[in-house]
């Protein structure tokens, strides 16, 4: 489970910010991860409740925000969002052709926010 490797790293980064800005209660963090991350939802916010149970962070939250793939043609410089994870031989929807694309969104783990005091 790559979730709980994740979410560790996640809380460190937590743990700097809140040190840098001299605050101490976490209320919250948001975090958005892509969709081609493969994150499990439910096995990342089970991470966090382990992670924090006995910690600083004893009663924040966790907000998770999936992020959708979205592709640009490098042929003809079309974005559009796909739910086709195995997008390499899919046709790009404005000209058709096959296999072009940069991922625009949809990959990554990104912490988004954090609201503490």
């Amino acid at each position: 489970m790559h979730e709980v490797s994740l979410m560790t790293n996640v809380l460190e980064l937590v743990a700097q910010e809140m040190e840098k800005h001299k605050v101490k209660t976490l209320r919250s963090i948001t975090v958005r991860y892509g969709v081609l991350s493969n994150i499990v939802a439910d096995s990342m916010q089970f991470a966090f409740e382990v992670l924090t149970k006995d910690s600083e962070f004893a009663g924040a939250r966790l907000h998770l925000i999936r992020e959708e793939l979205e592709l640009k043609c490098r042929l003809c410089s079309h974005v559009f969002k796909t739910d086709q994870k195995e997008y390499f031989f899919i046709p790009c929807p404005n000209c058709r052709e096959e296999g072009s694309f940069e991922v625009v969104k949809g990959e990554g783990i990104f912490l988004d926010r954090i609201e503490a005091e």
